[in-house]
């Protein structure tokens, strides 16, 4: 008989609890959950596998210098921030000590920066660098397959100097297509 009760009472509880929540709700209004879903993308790989923009700034440099213009590199140095030189500032910038190379030392920093950006890149410190070498300690680290693809920039022993690294042509693309250096030596 005990039982009976104590299951008849258990049941009038269900039962008060279960007209609570109706009452309730109907007191109260319906409430209705929305769930809203936003969808970003923060980058877009390129068919490179770089990002959109390291790739639109690489490909850019590229055709300005295959191009052999430095008027068409020009506008695409950045006007603060960019490295060219481990010197101090030169009169007219980037572009204008590119020019002063070229005329006193023979050298070819269009034809280099163009033959770098054919070549794979390295991640380092957030900053996409060309050639992929920049990160190589040694010369002698390098397989002989790696030596080919330097081949267009010089003999690895002007490349890399007595444990110091590559300290050849160098440049430098930032996640958000800023071209932030493009020098050589240390």
């Amino acid at each position: 008989m005990i039982r009976a009760l104590l299951v008849l009472g258990a049941a009038s509880l269900l039962g008060a609890g279960a007209v609570a929540g109706w009452y309730a709700a109907e007191e109260l209004g319906q409430t209705e959950t929305v769930v809203e879903t936003t969808t970003e993308t923060a980058t877009v790989e390129s068919g490179s596998g770089l990002p959109v923009a390291v790739e639109a700034t690489r490909s850019a440099l590229l055709d300005a210098a295959r191009s052999n213009s430095f008027e068409a590199l020009a506008p695409l140095v950045p006007d603060s921030g960019f490295t060219y030189t481990f010197g101090g500032p030169v009169e007219g910038g980037a572009v204008a000590y590119w020019q002063q190379l070229r005329r006193d030392t023979n050298e070819s920093p269009l034809e280099t920066l163009a033959a770098i950006l054919e070549m794979p890149p390295v991640l380092t410190r957030g900053i996409y660098v060309w050639p992929w070498a920049y990160t190589v300690e040694k010369a002698a680290d390098l397989s002989e397959h790696e030596r080919e693809l330097l081949a267009p920039l010089g003999p690895p022993a002007r490349l890399f100097v007595g444990g110091t690294g590559y300290l050849g042509w160098r440049a430098g693309i930032s996640p958000d297509g800023t071209w932030v250096f493009y020098v050589a030596g240390d």
